[in-house]
């Protein structure tokens, strides 16, 4: 194809959600501003810092890495999940996360994107929370576990319950 690109060169594009009111394109602050034929993007926490850094693969290029950075008064808490009794990646299991009257939810998913596979892990920001009330896992059997007080801060390795 001699440089040219079947789906075509483009700038890569970050978009900030304020507060789920609206998104600000803040790619001239982040990315190098070139265009890319750019083929897959993955999330993943790489320095195990409770924050999700973005990896892109573009064809024929070289692979950008963006690490990501958090306000440090932020928290977070992570789960890695293994089945025992259905698939043991535990794709399929619902994770709830409760704290200060808020809940947030994530599935473990078998792919993500084209070309690419975010981390299975599940991440959470808590915001200035110092704690989480509890956490529930609903597997893809059916069992439900539960957890209370978990320690912020940690990825917790988690087992599905015989």
């Amino acid at each position: 194809m001699k440089g040219r690109s079947q789906s075509g060169y483009q700038k890569n594009k970050i978009w900030i959600s304020h507060e789920s009111q609206f998104f600000e394109d803040v790619s001239e602050f982040v990315t190098d501003n070139q265009s890319y034929d750019s083929r897959a993007v993955a999330f993943v926490d790489l320095w195990n810092r409770g924050v999700l850094d973005v990896i892109v693969a573009n064809q024929n290029k070289k692979l950008l890495v963006y690490k990501n950075t958090v306000n440090e008064e932020h928290n977070w808490i992570a789960f890695t999940l293994q089945g025992t009794q259905t698939n043991k990646s535990a794709i399929g299991a619902l994770v709830k996360v409760f704290w200060d009257g808020q809940v947030q939810t994530q599935i473990v998913t078998g792919g993500m994107g084209f070309s690419s596979q975010n981390q299975r892990r599940l991440q959470f920001g808590l915001g200035k929370a110092d704690r989480v009330d509890k956490v529930q896992i609903l597997w893809s059997s059916g069992s439900m576990q539960k957890i209370l007080n978990p320690e912020i801060g940690k990825v917790h390795q988690l087992k599905e319950m015989k």
